[in-house]
């Protein structure tokens, strides 16, 4: 009997963690769609979905429709441009998580596959036993190699490919358990950021290029990253360059007609 009362115990914690979760999700859509509702420029509404992407990925299964269907329902006791509105909105969720799950499934072979590259020559082995080194420079060394292979890879070095690294150290870190193989594993993918942060830097491009390039980083840590790595080749000068030129852009954000991104702005 203790033994069904505990089982009935953790049963019912597991059912009230569920419900809490599904009513977190239906919180978080609720806020997104208030904001698209907000947003009176159809043109700003892209950003609007992929500021709440995470919202927009978690709406799966029955339970991500009954929420979406619960919004619709609750839209038609409201004016009926709000209803046509959520109608749209709820669509263009539907539509564009298809695509981005889409992609990302043909991002994340590339950059599996990418990763497993460098990783090789760094390790100097594959699966099936040493890589095949013949048509290489012999007078070259390894680490000459791996230069030479991060230099010809760097237009792959995509905002996609430094969160899949993050992603990959997050997993091996969270382990339950830690192996000297996956310790090794994730000093590597930690110094393979490293160097593909460095190689990034290494020419940012000059001027107004470099902003345009670093606001591509989705995430704050990530357009830092490369930023730091930049000015630490470019110094102190360079620095001084792009500070005076983010203080133009924001003095000619104040001059614009009509809305400017607040996210924009802010970044």
């Amino acid at each position: 009997e203790d033994g069904e009362s505990g089982t009935e115990e953790v049963d019912g914690v597991h059912l009230q963690r569920a419900r809490l979760e599904q009513a977190k999700r239906k919180q978080d859509f609720r806020d997104f769609l208030d904001a698209a509702l907000a947003t009176e420029n159809p043109n700003h509404l892209p950003q609007v979905l992929a500021k709440h992407m995470e919202v927009i990925l978690s709406l799966h299964g029955e339970d991500g429709v009954e929420i979406m269907n619960e919004a619709v329902e609750e839209a038609k006791s409201k004016s009926a441009d709000e209803f046509e509105r959520t109608v749209q909105i709820v669509e263009m969720v539907i539509s564009f998580a298809e695509d981005f799950v889409e992609q990302a499934s043909g991002m994340d072979s590339q950059n599996k596959h990418l990763l497993g590259r460098i990783i090789t020559m760094m390790t100097g082995k594959t699966a099936g036993g040493p890589i095949d080194m013949s048509d290489k420079d012999p007078n070259m060394s390894r680490e000459d190699l791996l230069d030479e292979l991060i230099a010809a890879e760097k237009a792959n070095f995509t905002p996609g490919f430094l969160r899949h690294l993050d992603g990959e150290c997050d997993r091996i870190a969270n382990a339950p358990t830690m192996t000297p193989e996956s310790t090794r594993m994730l000093e590597m993918i930690r110094v393979i950021q490293t160097r593909v942060l460095e190689e990034l830097g290494k020419d940012l491009g000059e001027g107004a290029i470099v902003l345009g390039q670093l606001m591509g980083y989705e995430k704050d840590e990530e357009m830092l990253g490369v930023l730091d790595a930049g000015l630490t080749v470019r110094g102190s000068g360079f620095a001084t360059e792009l500070k005076a030129l983010t203080e133009e852009a924001l003095a000619g954000f104040k001059q614009v007609r009509g809305e400017v991104e607040p996210e924009l702005v802010k970044r």
